[in-house]
C-alpha cells in the first residue's frame, strides 16, 4: 500500500498547506481518496506529486467538518463518477462556539448524487474497511496490510485510544502497524487546549506504544505543536510529523 499525504497544516515548498487534511492511498491495484481538506488546494498538489484524481475509484470522508470535507468541490471538478462514503451524521449542523464548522449545505445539496451516506462498518474493498467509532459522524479507514494494520482517523474526536481499542477488538490477530491522523490535542488554530495536561498527553503516547503496541505513530493537523511536543516525550522514535507530500509505503 502506498500513501500520499495531499494536505495538512504543513508544507515544504513548493507544495501547498492549509488547515485541513487530505490523504491519497494506492491498495492493492485501487485508487481511494480519503478527505479533501477546506478549499480545494490539495488538488494542486495532487497534481506536483502524481496522483491522478481522476482515477480514483472511490472516497470516504473521516467526519463532517469543513476542513476535511468542502475541497470535495474540487475533487467533484476533477473526477466524475467517485462516491463519496460518509456517516449519515455528516449533515447535522456542528459548530465551534458560534462558527458554523459543518460540511456546506451547498455542497451537499448540488453534489447529492455522490455522497453515499450509511452507518458502516463498510468495506471499501477486500482488506480496506471504514469503521465507525462513538462519534456519530466519525469513521476510520482501516487497511489490512503484510505488516498489519494502518489505521487513518483524520481527527480522532472519539479518542485516539479508544478508537483503537475498538479496532484491535474486531482484528484481535492483527497488530497495529501505524496510526495516522489528527489527535484532537489542540483547538483548530492549534493554540487553544482543549484540556489535555502534557502528563495526560505523555499517558497517550505510552498507551499507543505499551497497551496497543502501535508500530509507528504518524500525527499533525489537530494535534498541535504543543501537543506533538509532549507526545515525542513519551512516543520516542515511534513518532513522526504528518505534513503535505509526505508518502510512506507499508
Amino acid at each position: 500500500m502506498k500513501l500520499t499525504v495531499l494536505i495538512e497544516n504543513t508544507a515544504p515548498a513548493p507544495l501547498i498547506q492549509e488547515h485541513g487534511l487530505s490523504f491519497h492511498l494506492l491498495y492493492e491495484g485501487h485508487s481511494v481518496l480519503l478527505d479533501a481538506g477546506a478549499t480545494g488546494r490539495f488538488v494542486q498538489n495532487a497534481a506536483q506529486l502524481g496522483v491522478d484524481l481522476a482515477g480514483v475509484e472511490c472516497a470516504a470522508l473521516s467526519h463532517g467538518h469543513d476542513d476535511h470535507a468542502n475541497g470535495f468541490a474540487a475533487f467533484f471538478s476533477q473526477n466524475k463518477t467517485a462516491k463519496v462514503y460518509a456517516r449519515p451524521a455528516i449533515t447535522a449542523p456542528y459548530y465551534s462556539g458560534d462558527k458554523f464548522i459543518g460540511v456546506s449545505p451547498v455542497l451537499l445539496e448540488q453534489f447529492q448524487d455522490r455522497f453515499d451516506l450509511a452507518d458502516g462498518p463498510r468495506d471499501l474493498f477486500p482488506g480496506l474497511h471504514l469503521m465507525p467509532d462513538a462519534v456519530a459522524h466519525e469513521q476510520s479507514l482501516v487497511a489490512e496490510t503484510p505488516a498489519g494494520l494502518v489505521v487513518l482517523n483524520a481527527c480522532c474526536h472519539a479518542g485516539v485510544v479508544p478508537i483503537l481499542r475498538d479496532i484491535r477488538a474486531r482484528f484481535p490477530d492483527k497488530p497495529i502497524r501505524a496510526i495516522l491522523g489528527g489527535f484532537h490535542l489542540m483547538g483548530r488554530e492549534g493554540v487553544r487546549s482543549l484540556g489535555q495536561t502534557p502528563e495526560a498527553v505523555c499517558c497517550l503516547a505510552r498507551q499507543l506504544a505499551e497497551e496497543l503496541e502501535v508500530e509507528e505513530i504518524y500525527t499533525g493537523h489537530c494535534t498541535g505543536i504543543p501537543g506533538y511536543e509532549h507526545l515525542a516525550q513519551a512516543a520516542g522514535d515511534r513518532l513522526h510529523p504528518l505534513t503535505t507530500g509526505l508518502t510512506l509505503t507499508f
